[in-house]
């Protein structure tokens, strides 16, 4: 889909993932297996495998969309939040997954991201809630 190869485009403007085909072909080809909508109308974005040999590091890309968009199945609702996660080992993988989890279940969390003017702003929400949350 082409929000997916416009996150996997931002992603690949880090410098940190070598093969930007690669990632969109194993994303959509995990999207295909089962949406990774969720009815808060944030996507999970991700391959099925960690793609280690394409990515210099672990990382996390997202974007947000003006208004939401019909993506997968998200219950119905329009998705506008997408976070890329690009993870070099399932380990690492896991724990991406159920942070974001974690955080995914605060309204307020959310709420925030939207209301996010710039990718500085989100990137600020992100980092408060998480030290809010997790002292990190």
């Amino acid at each position: 889909s082409r929000v997916i190869e416009r996150m996997v485009e931002v992603a690949a403007a880090t410098g940190w993932l070598w093969d930007p085909p690669r990632m969109v072909e194993a994303v959509n080809a995990r999207e295909s297996l089962h949406s990774t909508a969720l009815d808060v109308g944030v996507a999970l974005l991700h391959p099925r495998r960690p793609q280690s040999s394409i990515l210099a590091q672990p990382f996390l890309a997202m974007g947000r969309t003006y208004q939401g968009i019909p993506f997968g199945g998200g219950g119905g609702r329009l998705t506008d939040i997408f976070f890329l996660i690009l993870s070099t080992d399932d380990r690492g993988h896991l724990q991406t997954l159920a942070r974001l989890s974690r955080c995914l279940g605060d309204v307020q969390f959310i709420e925030a991201l939207r209301m996010a003017e710039d990718a500085e702003a989100a990137h600020g929400a992100i980092e408060a809630y998480e030290q809010a949350q997790f002292g990190a």
